[in-house]
C-alpha cells in the first residue's frame, strides 16, 4: 500500500480499502498496520473516500469497516464539505438518510452515533435544507428508528458551537432561531417517548433526557416550559431514588445541572426557588446512597450541590447579611459532600470554593466575609482530614501519585481562601489538634495544613508560631513505642520551616536551631530535597544574617553531589548562597566566595569536556555539563551586589566571570551539536552578560564572532536569543552598534536559508520567535541605524510570510517587531533623529503597508487562534495611527476580498461597521476587541 492518492490518480477500489482496513484492526504484524494506517489516512484525505464509505455502510462486510466508513463520513463532512458540489448535497443527505434508517438494535452504538454526528454536522453546514429537524421527526419517527433519531436531535445542538464546524456567527444564529422554531415539537416528541413503554425503555429514557439536556443548556428551550415538562420531572423522579439505574441517574444528574446553568443567566425567581428546593429534597437519596457505599451516586448529587452553589453565587454574595439569600444553606450541604470519605467528593467542589473567594476578595466587605467565614473555616478543617494518608503506609507519597496532585490542589485552595478565615486563625486550629493527635498520618496531615497557609503569617506574630516551630523542631527522632518518627511527617514538618522563613527572618534568635536542624535533615536522604528547598528558602529571606554562616553554606555546597538531592533543591541551594553573595559590602570578601562557588561548578565541567563523547549522557547526572551550567546561570542571574557597581567601579564579578569565560566558550563548542546543552550554555552566559551590563564588554568581540560561527553551521535558535542580549545591552553604546549589525547581517542567511525550506516556519518556530526579537531590540536599543540598513526589508518580508504562523511565542515576537517598527516613528518626538526616523518609517508604511493590514486580517479571520488577536490588534492600531486615511482605504479593500462563500454571506452591513468600529477605536484594546467578534462571523 503505497503512494498518495488525490483526483488524478485511480480511485482504489472498494476491496483494497476493505482489506487495509482489516489489515488496521486485525493483522498481527505490526509493520503492515503501521502501512495501513498511512494508507488509510491519505484515503481519508482523497476525493474517493465519499463514494466508497457510503458503499461500505452498504455491504456491513465486517463491524470494522462499518465503524471506519461511518467515521470517515462524518469526518469528510465535517472537514472536507467544501469539496462537494452544492448539486450532490440533496444525494449525500439522502444517502446519510438512507443508513440511518438501517440501523438497528443488533448495530454497534459507535456506528450509531458517528453515522448520527455525520447527519447533525450536514444539517449545520446545509442551510439549503430547510426544516431538517421536522422532515428528520417524520422520516425517523418510528420505534426501530427511535434510538437513532433521538441520538441525532441529542448531538445537533452539541455540534453548533463545535470549533471543527466553520459555520459561521450568521450561520449559527440561523440554526440556533430553526431549534428554538423546533422546541415544542421536540418537546411533544419527547414527552410521547417517554408515554410508549417498549422493551427498550431504559436506553429510550436515558436518550430523552440527554436530548433534552442537550437542548436545555444551548439555550433553545425556554425555562419557563421546565416546570411542565414531562422529561424534568422523570429527572427528578430518578434522582429521588437512590436505587434508580446508574446510567439513568447520572443523565438525570447532567440535565439537572444543565437546567442550573441556565438559571443562572435568567432571571426568574419562582422557577429559582422551586428548583431550589427539590435540589436540597436530593439530601436524603444522598445518604442512602452514601449508606449503600455508591459513589458514583455520591458524586452526582455532590455534582447538583456544588452547581447549585455556582448558579446562585453571585446573587449569594450580592445579598446583605440583614437579609441573606435563601440559597446559602446549601453551602451546608456542599461542605456534607465535603465530609465522605472519598477524597473525590470535596474534589468536585473546589471550582465553588474558588469562586466564593474570588467574589469575597474583589468586594473587599467584611461583614459579607463574616457571612461566609463558618463555611471556610469547616471547610479547612474538612480537607485537613481528606489530606490524612492511610496509617500503614510506608514512606512518602510519589509526586505522581493521585493522591498527592489533590493534595496539591488542596494546598492551592486553601492558599487562596486563608484569607478569609485569617492564616493565624487556620494555625491556631491547627496546633489545636496538633496537641491533640498521636497518630501520626493525623499529625502530618495537620503539618500539611499549616504550610500551605505559613507564608501568609504575619512576620511579627508571637503567640502561636514560636510554639509551632518549636514542636516542628524538637519532633522526636522516634515516635511513641520506640518505632521511628513516620518520614512522611518529617518531610512535612521540614517543608513547613521553609515556608516560614520570613517569619524566622523577623526572629533572628531562631534562625541557629532552625539550620541545625535542616543540616541535620539534609544527611537524610529521605528528607535531603525538602531541607535544601527549605535552606534555599532561608538564604532569600534572611540574606543578612546568612552572611555569617555562608562559610558552612560553602562546605554544603562541595559536598552537594554527595547528599541525595533531586537536580531541582539542589541547584536552589546554588542559588541560595548567591542571593547571600550580593549582599557582602566587601568587594574582595563577595569575589573570593563568588570564585569558590563557579570553581565548583566550573572544574567538574572542565572534566567533562576532556572526554565528551563519553557514553549517552544520563539527564541530569553528575555526567551531564547542564547540571553545572545550570548552577552556573544561578550563580550570575542571583548575585546582585547591594553595593553598587556603576562604571568606572569594577564590578565584583567581572574578575570571576572573565575566568569562567573560557570555559563556557570551549561548552558552547564542544557540545555545538547538542542543542538542549547549547541552550544551556548560551543561557548561561546569558546571564552572565546581564550580570555584568556594559563591564561585559571585554567578552563581546569574541562572543560574537563565536555566535556568528557556530549559527552558521548548527542554526540552533538560542545563538539568535544570546544575540538579542547582546543588543539589549550594548546597541546603545556607540561604539558597539556598527558590530552588532555585522552580526545581524551575518544571522541573516542561514535564517532565511532554514525558514525557506519546505514547512520551515511551521517546524522552526523557535527560530521565526528568536530572529524576530532579536530585530525588536535592535529597534528598541538604536532605531536609526536599524532603519538605515539594507536588510531591513527582507526582515519585513519574513514577517509578512511568518505572521499567519500559528504559534504563540512566535507570532508574538513577529507582532512586537511590526508595532515596534510602526512606533518608532512617533515616540520619542524630543530625539534629534524623530523627523529622519518619520521619513524612514513612512517609506516603509507606503511600501509594505497594504500587504500587512491584508496579511494580518486575512490570517486572522482564516487560520489563526484567539489568542494572537490582542497583538494583531496592537498592530492594526498602530497602523491606523500613522495614516489613518490611506490605511482605512487598505482595510476596506481587504475587507472586500475576504472569502465570503458561508450561507447566510456576511453582509455588506457587517464588514462596514468593522471597518467603521476599527477607525474609531481609540485604543489598541478596542481593535484587539472588535476583531475577535468581527472573526466570529467566518468561524
Amino acid at each position: 500500500m503505497r503512494g498518495d492518492m488525490d483526483g488524478s490518480t485511480p480511485p482504489p477500489s472498494f476491496e483494497l480499502v476493505a482489506k487495509a482496513i482489516n489489515s488496521l484492526y486485525n493483522s498481527p504484524d505490526y509493520t503492515e498496520k503501521a502501512d495501513a494506517s498511512r494508507w488509510l489516512q491519505d484515503y481519508q484525505n482523497s476525493p474517493f473516500a465519499w463514494t466508497i464509505s457510503d458503499q461500505l455502510l452498504q455491504q456491513k462486510l465486517s463491524l470494522e469497516t462499518c465503524y471506519f466508513a461511518a467515521q470517515t463520513l462524518r469526518s469528510k463532512i465535517q472537514s472536507n464539505f467544501h469539496e462537494l458540489p452544492r448539486d450532490v448535497h440533496e444525494s449525500l443527505r439522502n444517502s446519510l438518510l438512507d443508513h440511518l434508517r438501517a440501523v438497528t438494535g443488533a448495530t454497534d452504538t459507535a456506528i450509531r452515533t458517528q453515522l448520527c454526528l455525520a447527519m447533525a454536522d450536514l444539517i449545520l453546514l446545509m442551510p439549503e435544507w430547510k426544516n431538517s429537524v421536522p422532515e428528520l421527526m417524520t422520516k425517523l419517527n418510528s420505534m426501530s428508528t427511535m434510538l437513532t433519531l433521538l441520538e441525532v436531535l441529542m448531538v445537533l445542538p452539541e455540534e453548533v458551537d463545535s470549533r471543527h464546524l466553520r459555520l459561521g456567527a450568521n450561520r449559527r444564529h440561523e440554526v440556533k432561531d430553526d431549534l428554538k422554531n423546533c422546541a415544542e415539537a421536540l418537546s411533544q416528541l419527547l414527552d410521547s417517548c417517554l408515554s410508549n413503554a417498549t422493551d427498550n425503555q431504559l436506553h429510550i429514557q436515558n436518550m430523552v433526557i440527554k436530548c433534552y439536556s442537550s437542548w436545555l443548556i444551548l439555550g433553545v428551550l425556554p425555562v419557563s416550559s421546565v416546570s411542565s415538562s414531562g422529561v424534568i420531572h422523570l429527572t427528578v423522579s430518578v434522582l429521588s431514588t437512590h436505587a434508580s439505574p446508574a446510567s439513568l441517574h447520572e443523565s438525570s444528574s447532567d440535565c439537572i445541572i444543565n437546567l442550573l446553568t441556565r438559571l443562572e443567566k435568567e432571571n426568574d425567581e419562582a422557577l429559582e426557588r422551586q428548583i431550589f428546593e427539590t435540589v436540597m429534597n436530593l439530601k436524603t437519596p444522598y445518604h442512602l446512597a452514601v449508606g449503600e457505599e455508591d459513589l458514583d451516586k455520591c458524586l452526582n448529587y455532590c455534582r447538583i450541590f456544588t452547581e447549585t452553589g455556582e448558579s446562585f453565587l453571585t446573587r449569594m454574595v450580592a445579598s446583605t447579611p440583614a437579609n441573606p439569600h435563601f440559597s446559602i444553606p446549601v453551602l451546608d450541604t456542599v461542605l456534607l459532600c465535603c465530609g465522605h470519605l472519598d477524597y473525590e467528593m470535596p474534589d468536585v467542589t473546589f471550582n465553588l470554593w474558588y469562586r466564593l473567594s474570588e467574589e469575597l476578595y474583589s468586594r473587599n466587605d467584611d461583614d459579607l466575609i463574616n457571612i461566609f467565614r463558618p463555611y471556610i473555616t469547616s471547610l479547612i478543617l474538612c480537607l485537613s482530614r481528606h489530606c490524612q494518608m492511610e496509617p500503614d503506609m510506608v514512606g512518602v507519597l510519589s509526586e505522581d501519585e493521585d493522591f498527592a496532585e489533590f493534595r496539591s490542589r488542596v494546598s492551592d485552595l486553601i492558599k487562596d481562601c486563608v484569607f478569609i478565615v485569617g492564616s493565624s486563625a487556620v494555625f491556631g486550629h491547627m496546633y489545636t489538634q496538633l496537641k491533640a493527635t498521636s497518630q501520626w498520618e493525623q499529625t502530618e496531615a495537620t503539618l500539611f495544613v499549616m504550610q500551605a497557609v505559613a507564608r501568609n503569617i504575619h512576620p511579627e506574630e508571637k503567640d502561636i508560631v514560636p510554639a509551632v516551630l518549636q514542636e516542628v523542631l524538637t519532633l522526636p527522632a522516634a515516635g511513641g513505642g520506640g518505632g521511628m518518627l513516620h518520614q512522611a511527617v518529617r518531610v512535612t514538618a521540614t517543608r513547613l520551616i521553609g515556608e516560614l522563613s520570613e517569619w524566622i527572618g523577623k526572629h533572628p534568635d531562631t534562625l541557629q536551631a532552625v539550620l541545625e536542624h535542616l543540616l541535620h535533615g539534609l544527611q537524610d536522604p529521605v528528607v535531603a530535597s525538602e531541607a535544601a528547598n527549605s535552606l534555599q528558602s532561608i538564604c532569600s529571606m534572611c540574606k543578612e544574617q546568612m552572611t555569617q554562616h555562608f562559610g558552612g553554606l560553602l562546605h554544603i555546597l562541595e559536598q552537594l553531589d554527595n547528599f541525595k538531592l533531586k537536580p531541582e533543591p539542589a541547584k536552589g541551594l546554588v542559588k541560595g548562597a548567591a542571593l547571600i553573595l550580593g549582599t557582602m559590602h566587601e568587594k574582595e570578601q563577595l569575589s573570593t566566595a563568588l570564585q569558590k562557588i563557579c570553581e565548583l561548578q566550573v572544574n567538574p565541567l572542565n572534566q567533562l569536556m576532556e572526554n565528551p563523547q563519553q557514553a549517552k549522557i544520563v539527564r541530569l547526572s553528575t555526567g551531564d555539563p547542564v547540571l553545572y551550567l545550570d548552577r552556573l546561570a544561578d550563580v550570575f542571574r542571583y548575585v546582585s551586589p547591594s553595593n553598587g557597581c556603576r562604571v568606572p567601579n569594577p564590578h565584583p564579578c567581572k574578575g570571576v566571570i572573565e575566568n569562567s569565560w573560557p570555559v563556557l566558550s570551549r561548552a558552547c563548542d564542544v557540545y555545538a551539536d547538542n542543542e538542549r546543552i547549547t541552550e544551556r550554555a548560551c543561557r548561561t552566559i546569558r546571564f552572565a552578560v546581564r550580570c555584568l551590563g556594559a563591564q561585559s564588554s571585554t567578552l563581546l568581540p569574541s562572543l560574537v564572532g563565536q555566535l556568528i560561527r557556530l549559527y552558521e553551521s548548527h542554526k540552533h535558535s538560542c545563538y539568535l536569543y544570546l544575540g538579542s542580549i547582546l543588543v539589549d545591552e550594548f546597541a546603545c553604546e556607540e561604539g558597539c552598534v556598527a558590530g552588532l549589525l555585522e552580526m545581524v547581517q551575518s544571522f541573516i542567511q542561514p535564517t532565511y536559508s532554514l525558514l525557506a525550506r519546505e514547512h520551515g516556519l511551521r517546524d522552526n518556530p523557535g527560530t521565526v520567535d528568536d530572529f524576530f526579537r532579536l530585530n525588536n531590540r535592535f529597534l528598541q536599543r538604536a532605531p536609526m541605524p536599524y532603519l538605515q540598513t539594507e536588510f531591513l526589508k527582507s526582515v519585513i518580508e519574513c514577517g509578512l510570510m511568518s505572521a499567519s504562523l500559528d504559534h504563540r511565542d512566535a507570532n508574538t515576537s513577529v507582532m512586537k517587531f511590526f508595532e515596534t517598527l510602526l512606533r518608532s516613528a512617533h515616540t520619542r518626538p524630543d530625539l534629534q533623529d524623530f523627523q529622519a526616523r518619520q521619513h524612514l518609517v513612512g517609506g516603509l508604511y507606503k511600501e509594505f503597508g497594504n500587504r500587512l493590514v491584508e496579511t494580518l486580517v486575512r490570517s486572522a479571520v482564516l487560520t489563526l487562534p484567539y489568542y494572537t488577536y490582542a497583538d494583531i490588534g496592537d498592530v492594526l492600531y498602530h497602523l491606523s495611527e500613522l495614516d489613518k486615511v490611506t490605511f482605512c482605504t487598505w482595510l476596506e479593500a481587504t475587507l472586500k476580498n475576504l472569502p465570503n462563500n458561508g450561507t447566510p454571506a456576511v453582509t455588506s452591513r457587517q464588514l462596514e461597521e468593522f471597518h467603521q468600529a476599527v477607525a474609531k477605536a481609540e485604543d489598541p484594546g478596542e481593535v484587539a476587541h472588535q476583531l475577535r467578534e468581527f472573526v466570529r462571523l467566518w468561524r
